[in-house]
């Protein structure tokens, strides 16, 4: 069975080594980048004052400890516990200014889980050989009722406008959310992305589309065949740009040292035995015509 959350999917659809090593071979480090960690605390925060700042007064105190205690020191790849308690400051201070700037809003739901089979939307027919899974970080409700499907991004910058237009995230969270399909039902659903931008003053902005049946016949079409390339151990690396930013980046580079230190070494030895195998060429034998 293969299991495709927006990671997955994404991270095939950008560079197929890359899934190969994260998630076929498990290369991983230890520590997560403070990126990362800075990133997921924000998310926190702010879901958790959306959902309850109306009746907890120290909601942002409580969600704030609870998610360093379990991000110590330890696994982040701070460099000093001044930078590491620097990052909970600075965390705490921007979801504050994110949740002043979003103002009241309603919410349906927060982190909605759902899993499901892939579905054709159409057919209806079941493939329980691939399963999509998904967090869903917020259902906002509308002034008119209807509900909008949002996924939460911390960014540096003001991003490019019209993204929310081609996010494989938002159209396998509105998929997910438009479950379960009815015959002749063509649905269309509102979807955006809540940019949280750790400028200086921190910004909120909105970048909202909408989904609809085609999407999600791409979608599925698109399950299907990343499913086949996995099964068929079609894997092959695709350098770019999004090379700079992928923790993988030194390994598929050779920069040794750089690997070690980010991987350890005993995973940049079994990284090493994998490409050795992987590179192996068995020549048939001659045959006499």
């Amino acid at each position: 069975m293969i299991r495709f959350s927006k990671s997955k999917l994404n991270t095939f659809l950008s560079c197929p080594e890359k899934y190969y090593l994260f998630y076929e071979l498990g290369l991983r480090s230890p520590k997560s980048s403070p990126t990362l960690v800075e990133g997921s605390c924000i998310h926190h925060l702010v879901e958790a004052g959306v959902m309850y700042r109306d009746r907890i007064d120290d909601v942002l105190e409580q969600a704030s400890l609870s998610f360093w205690l379990e991000n110590t020191f330890e696994r982040c790849g701070y460099e000093t516990q001044g930078e590491y308690l620097a990052a909970q400051a600075k965390c705490f201070m921007q979801a504050q200014a994110f949740l002043d700037q979003l103002g009241p809003v309603t919410a349906r739901h927060i982190e909605l889980r759902v899993d499901t089979p892939l579905i054709h939307p159409i057919t209806l027919v079941e493939h329980p050989e691939i399963t999509l899974t998904g967090f869903i970080d917020m259902v906002l409700v509308g002034p008119e009722g209807d509900h909008c499907v949002v996924d939460l991004k911390s960014v540096q910058r003001m991003p490019r406008e019209g993204m929310s237009r081609v996010a494989l995230e938002l159209t396998l969270y509105a998929y997910l959310y438009s479950l379960p399909f009815e015959a002749q039902a063509l649905p269309t659903i509102p979807v955006a992305l809540v940019y949280l931008i750790r400028t200086r003053t921190p910004q909120v902005h909105f970048d909202e589309s909408r989904r609809s049946m085609a999407h999600f016949v791409e979608l599925y079409n698109i399950c299907r065949k990343v499913a086949q390339d996995i099964e068929q151990g079609h894997f092959w690396k695709n350098p770019g740009i999004h090379c700079s930013w992928c923790d993988a980046a030194s390994a598929c580079y050779g920069e040794e040292q750089t690997a070690i230190a980010t991987f350890g070494r005993e995973t940049w030895d079994r990284y090493r035995e994998d490409q050795e195998r992987r590179q192996e060429i068995n020549l048939p034998d001659a045959v006499n015509l």
